[in-house]
């Protein structure tokens, strides 16, 4: 197994019982590989600010705080993640939600595995070096 970022719309689902190959996997390394597990302050904004009760956001903040967050230079990844949308950009290619290119900036940058359900990743990995399940 190797290091893998679970995008927030692996965590949506995993919390929904929504059942796939992307929630599967998140739960097996949870079980076996919870050290193998890398989140970002963007990916933990995002997951906790959608849930809907107290209950939730306290049980998700304490099981985050379990698992490695990933903490890195936010000036040089924010401009590289500027950088990665603007090429992709000169490509014809359009990313939705700029946050995304943050998320896999960390990716690219660690050669983290991004495990993801969200469309705009398999857009960046066309025009990187991205490496995903999807």
């Amino acid at each position: 197994m190797e290091y893998a970022i679970f995008d927030t719309s692996v965590w949506i689902n995993f919390s929904r019982g929504i059942e796939n190959k992307e929630t599967a996997l998140l739960e097996k390394y949870l079980s076996e590989y919870p050290d193998l597990i890398i989140l970002t302050p963007t990916i933990i904004q995002e997951f906790l600010m959608g849930l809907k009760t107290e209950k939730h956001l306290t049980q998700f903040e304490t099981h985050f705080k379990r698992l490695t967050i990933l903490e890195d230079n936010w000036l040089e990844n924010s401009v590289a993640a500027a950088k990665i949308y603007f090429n992709l950009r000169k490509k014809g290619i359009s990313v939705r939600k700029s946050t995304d290119c943050l998320i896999a900036q960390f990716a690219i940058k660690n050669n983290f595995l991004l495990v993801h359900n969200d469309t705009d990743f398999d857009l960046i990995a066309k025009g990187t070096n991205l490496k995903t399940i999807s």
